[in-house]
Formats: C-alpha cells, structure tokens, sequence
C-alpha cells in the first residue's frame, strides 16, 4: 500500500505544478525575493524530472533493488519538499497577477 500514498502525491504535485504553469503564462510582478524563490522552485522541478528520467532508465536497466530504492528515496523527498513550498509560492504569485 505505500505505493498508493506516492501515486497520491504525484497527482498533488501535478496539480500544484499546473497551476504554477498558469500563473508563469500571465503578466506578474515580482519582487526580488519572490522572482528568487520562483527560479529556486523551477530548478527543482528541473531537478525532480531529470531524477525521475534517471530513476525510469535504471529500471528498464534492471539495476539492483537497492540503488532504485535509494533513487526513490531522493526523488520522494524532493516531491515532499515541493509539495510543502509550492502552496505558499502560488499564493504569493496570485498575489502579483496584474
């Protein structure tokens, strides 16, 4: 049942990651700070799709249990650290929608 709890997680993440897709295509105004946070956070999301092409291609490879485990890991917790900053992030970016 684990795996259903990640499934779950992965359609929030798509859901939060639409709508920070949305607000990106309309005219914000950012500050400093929030224009930081938003590259920070779109880096990540860089980072979480290059993991996840990794971790696909490392299955298809048939690598030992052990290393997808650990690649899974990673991955899971960069999902987790997305999912607690992205609400925030999009709150603060409606906030700046002209």
């Amino acid at each position: 049942m684990p795996r259903r709890a990640g499934y779950e997680e992965s359609w929030e993440l798509t859901y939060r990651v639409e709508q920070l897709r949305e607000l990106v295509g309309q005219e914000l105004r950012l500050d400093d700070a929030l224009a930081e946070d938003l590259e920070t956070t779109l880096v990540r999301l860089v980072l979480r799709n290059q993991r996840l092409r990794g971790l696909q291609r490392m299955v298809s490879a048939e690598r030992e249990p052990e290393d997808l485990a650990m690649f899974r890991a990673a991955l899971e917790d960069l999902d987790r650290q997305l999912l607690q900053d992205l609400p925030g992030l999009l709150e603060r970016l409606r906030a700046t929608v002209l």
